[in-house]
């Protein structure tokens, strides 16, 4: 653990568990928020998609100014764009507000993981990689079980802004506790930027190639419905925020309960079962959706769309830093992944929307079939050799 790798994790728990409350709110009420301000469904679609273009482009970016600039500062700006996000949502009215609230949101996301991910695999053996990751999540997720139900009786209670507000000031308190406590774990200081070297940011290896085309079809079945589902519960389903709330409470009870075991599973089997296993939940939550207008079965899909994201975690972080090409190059490798993976799903939700529009069934139908064929290509990969 070169650099202390225990004091980089246990700090990056207490940074998770505030994030994990303002991003909880965010993930959950925005879309509802929007709905309530007269956004159609198709409208919030278009806002995501859009706001997901921006924040794909600033990943390349973000992973080169981690590795050579420094992760903690990156880490310290997602934090400062999570709280900003929180505010211009309902400072800013209507259709721009939420433009500019989903922009800062993806900002801040696409600031965080590379800098999160490449500070934890450059801390810590491979031999607890998978378990160090699912701890993360698990701060994380730990945030999720509770957030939701509490702040949709609290949006009942007082309304959007005070929710909204105090989102932000919890997203402050994370962007002090990163400066106070999280030690730097980049050890590029006698770098400057050029375009050659960013240039490298985006170019993927042979080695990566097959597995990016697996996050990638990954990232677009989950994006065709996932950012509209809590609108999808509202508008479709008629759901109120409590419910709407408790339902997305189970899901990170799912993801509390499976995280660490998964972690562990990783650490002694690899990356490979967890994330096979990963795709095979995905695939039961999204065929459930469709089936019936009740809250129970919305739960249990819910559970296990939370079982699915716990075995991803730690099996997707110890697959992408085992195909980076250095120690020093870890934030680029992680940038570059999710470059790739969001950037093929940026018209995801915009053909949700479209989907939506001919049958409300219609986007849950194709995630499912996108996510069938991915799990074969990955098992094919795998078998041919292709996938490392």
């Amino acid at each position: 653990m070169e650099f202390g790798g225990r004091g980089v994790v246990v700090s990056l728990v207490y940074v998770s568990v505030l994030r994990g409350v303002c991003t909880t709110i965010l993930m959950t009420f925005l879309p509802v928020y929007a709905v309530s301000v007269g956004l159609e469904l198709p409208d919030i679609a278009n806002i995501i998609a859009i706001a997901s273009a921006i924040g794909v482009a600033s990943t390349p970016l973000f992973g080169f100014i981690a590795d050579v600039i420094g992760r903690k500062f990156c880490l310290l700006v997602s934090s400062i764009l999570l709280s900003l996000a929180n505010i211009v949502a309902f400072s800013v009215n209507g259709y721009l507000g939420i433009l500019l609230a989903y922009i800062l949101f993806n900002l801040a996301i696409n600031s965080w993981i590379p800098a999160r991910a490449a500070s934890i695999a450059s801390s810590v053996g491979e031999e607890s990689m998978g378990t160090s990751f699912a701890l993360l999540s698990l701060s994380f997720q730990l945030s999720r079980m509770i957030t939701p139900f509490v702040s949709g009786l609290l949006i009942m209670l007082y309304g959007y802004p005070i929710v909204f507000t105090l989102a932000s000031a919890i997203a402050v308190l994370a962007a002090v506790t990163t400066l106070v406590l999280v030690p730097e774990t980049t050890n590029n200081t006698d770098r400057v930027f050029n375009l050659r070297e960013f240039y490298r940011t985006l170019v993927p290896s042979k080695r990566e190639f097959w597995f990016l085309v697996f996050l990638s079809i990954d990232r677009a079945g989950w994006r065709l419905w996932i950012p509209i589902l809590n609108s999808y519960m509202k508008a479709v389903l008629g759901f109120t925020e409590d419910i709407i709330g408790f339902v997305n409470t189970f899901r990170g009870i799912s993801s509390v309960v499976g995280v660490l075991p998964l972690g562990k599973l990783v650490d002694r089997h690899g990356w490979f079962p967890a994330i096979v296993l990963s795709e095979v939940l995905a695939i039961v939550a999204v065929i459930l959706i469709p089936m019936t207008s009740s809250a129970i079965i919305m739960t249990l899909s819910m559970f296990f769309i939370g079982l699915s994201i716990a075995s991803w975690v730690p099996s997707y972080n110890v697959a992408v830093s085992t195909i980076a090409p250095n120690r020093s190059e870890l934030a680029r490798t992680y940038a570059r992944a999710n470059f790739y993976r969001s950037l093929i799903a940026i018209p995801s939700p915009w053909i949700g929307g479209i989907l939506y529009s001919i049958a409300t069934t219609l986007p849950f139908i194709v995630s499912t079939i996108l996510f069938t064929v991915n799990t074969i290509i990955l098992v094919l990969g795998r078998t041919l050799n292709r996938i490392k």
